[in-house]
């Protein structure tokens, strides 16, 4: 991961789940330099396929859950874009597998 995610100014438990993710696929991904202000939102993307990206979200979940938004180069039907409520092992799983392509 291109930055220490316990420098970045977003919220604990995103910051919990960057740290976890480093430990997986931590050369896979980065976060975008674009990651924005909200400190409950950051934007992940591929390390070498700049638009295969991830939005990791609080807003709208239940405490200690993640919410997921993914993006893709290229549409592909039937592929799941968002979930919703994912526990850390759970999200953790969702993004190696989104990045790991």
């Amino acid at each position: 991961m291109n930055t220490n995610p316990w420098s970045i100014p977003k919220d604990r438990a995103l910051r919990r789940l960057l740290v976890s993710l480093d430990e997986h696929i931590g050369n896979a991904c980065d976060i975008a330099p674009d990651a924005g202000s909200d400190p409950c939102i950051v934007t992940l993307r591929h390390a070498e396929l700049e638009s295969l990206r991830a939005h990791v979200y609080l807003h709208g979940q239940r405490p200690g859950t993640y919410g997921l938004f993914f993006e893709y180069p290229h549409p592909v039907p039937g592929i799941l874009e968002t979930e919703e409520n994912l526990a850390l092992p759970q999200a953790i799983a969702s993004l190696t597998m989104h990045f790991d392509a």
